[in-house]
């Protein structure tokens, strides 16, 4: 038993292996070998994985509901002769996004000072009353407004859900847990999918009734969240909560099935006594919130990981925003004679849309479940090699290989009318080897980032991919005639992504520890990767 537990221990100081204390990372690897059942341990992640599947039903919702008659005749059209598109549906489709990008941001600063759970608790609760008071809305003005709060929510919890899954993993199966997490964004899509395809596509259901039940997955997973789901004892830890943190960290392994010693409120403050933070007033931090957004700039960790990060964000988000949006907007156009206007009043147009619209494909409802169908293998993809070739090696071959299905699409859409068959595998292929990219970039945003900062990083890199989704409509809007320089175009930005981490020698943190400042992140690395960094 005790030498088991000395193999798996990584030396973070210069003493013995028989006396040097375990950090949580260590507790966690052993807990994880050791532990005879695990499937309390899988109750959290599970929960995690529910509430991330609500933002994406929350988020594509409205997809569905732009071409619902009694949507547009009680929202878009109400008090004027013809719906508003260019108008109100336009800004009911955005304000979504721009709540998202206000919340990611705010709540990823003051949730580093203020708590994981506690965050994606409030982020979660949010969403899923604004999702209900959605579906009650009266008017286009409640709607946009139920929608940018929807927003905030969802930009509270993508600061803080992949941040607190990181923090609860092993750190040999990190990549794993959070890969399953977000693979549940797949299952929120296919749900609302197949919601939209019963309810729209073979019934004719109100869509108040579809939006009210879009917002059930929020409200389970608020549920779970709270009744399963830890703090994390990093950030108790870090904010001088030692027996709290070796309280929650003992709670972790024991759902694990872990029997053996426990951690102990020394070994804490041994790893984290030098590290804690101070003051706890109002006045300090709303201080020490922006002094964390200043961190990600720093020269710790300018160069290194938040250029490349967000080089990496605004690319994927720059190639892939709002697919679903333009899906519903075609079918909608396939009714009017000038499409091409509907697409450049409305602003939501993405490459996908405008070549299923050449070649004559209909049946929008059953198109988007397809669509949401085949990032399934994506995730798989994602979780199966995440932790065998590493975080770096996934980016660059998902990105890359999303470009290729990019340079196939452009190839058929010049001849569409013979090549309808490889628009369609290519395009699916490319969500596939998308969804494979956004685990990887997932996971190594959630890794890279210190602890002290994690969730502001989080916040900051979402609130990149927000901007990238917002300028991409005006190239769309330029190019919408031209699909094949809309395809490459968005190949490029997905190559350019590709590239950064290794050229701007961004670190692969498969298997090593998380750091918990940014000064750690310039700590050498030995032996395992582990970072040897002493603080006084």
């Amino acid at each position: 038993m005790h030498s088991k537990r000395d193999d798996l221990a990584v030396a973070l100081h210069d003493t013995e292996p028989e006396t040097t204390s375990r950090s949580v990372d260590d507790y966690y690897n052993l807990a994880h070998e050791q532990g005879t059942s695990r499937w309390q341990f899988w109750l959290i992640f599970l929960s995690l994985g529910i509430a991330n599947s609500g933002d994406a039903t929350e988020i594509s919702c409205m997809n569905y509901i732009l071409s619902h008659p009694l949507f547009k005749e009680e929202i878009l059209q109400k008090g004027t002769s013809e719906e508003d598109y260019g108008g109100r549906g336009a800004a009911i489709a955005s304000s979504i996004f721009a709540g998202m990008l206000i919340g990611g941001i705010i709540t990823g600063a003051y949730g580093d000072r203020l708590g994981r759970r506690p965050t994606l608790l409030a982020g979660l609760f949010l969403n899923a009353t604004s999702g209900i008071a959605a579906s009650l809305a009266p008017s286009a003005v409640i709607m946009c407004a139920c929608r940018f709060f929807a927003g905030l929510g969802i930009g509270a919890v993508l600061s803080s859900l992949i941040t607190l899954a990181s923090e609860l993993s092993p750190s040999k199966h990190r990549g794993w847990y959070i890969t399953i997490v977000g693979g549940f964004w797949t299952l929120g899509s296919v749900f609302i999918a197949l919601l939209a395809f019963i309810l729209f596509g073979r019934n004719n259901f109100s869509w108040r009734i579809f939006v009210l039940i879009a917002a059930s997955p929020t409200f389970l997973g608020g549920i779970l969240v709270f009744s399963f789901v830890p703090e994390s004892p990093r950030f108790l830890a870090l904010h001088g909560r030692y027996q709290d943190a070796a309280n929650v960290a003992n709670h972790v392994t024991a759902s694990m099935g872990y029997i053996g010693k426990q951690l102990t409120v020394e070994e804490i403050k041994d790893h984290y006594g030098h590290l804690a933070e101070g003051k706890n007033d109002l006045t300090h931090k709303n201080e020490n919130a922006m002094k964390k957004i200043r961190d990600l700039y720093g020269k710790n960790l300018l160069l290194h990981t938040t250029l490349p990060l967000q080089i990496v964000w605004f690319s994927m988000s720059f190639g892939s925003v709002n697919q679903c949006i333009a899906r519903l907007i075609i079918f909608r156009s396939n009714t009017h004679n000038d499409s091409s206007l509907n697409f450049r009043r409305s602003g939501l147009c993405t490459w996908i849309t405008k070549l299923f619209e050449e070649i004559g494909l209909s049946d929008i409802y059953l198109q988007s479940l397809y669509f949401a169908l085949a990032n399934i293998p994506g995730n798989v993809l994602a979780s199966v090699f995440v932790d065998r070739v590493g975080r770096k090696v996934l980016l660059f071959g998902s990105m890359t290989s999303a470009a290729l299905c990019l340079g196939l699409a452009a190839h058929g859409a010049s001849d569409a009318d013979t090549r309808q068959l490889q628009v369609i595998l290519s395009s699916c292929a490319f969500h596939s080897f998308l969804v494979t990219g956004w685990c990887a970039l997932s996971v190594m945003t959630s890794e890279l980032f210190p602890t002290s900062i994690r969730g502001t990083g989080m916040g900051v890199c979402s609130g990149v991919g927000r901007i990238a989704g917002i300028l991409v409509q005006y190239v769309n809007g330029a190019f919408i005639d031209q699909p094949l320089v809309l395809l490459l175009t968005a190949a490029s930005f997905m190559m350019t992504g590709a590239f950064a981490p290794i050229l701007l020698g961004m670190q692969d943190m498969t298997d090593r520890h998380l750091f918990e400042i940014p000064s750690m992140a310039m700590g050498v690395l030995e032996g395992d990767g582990q970072a040897v960094h002493k603080i006084v």
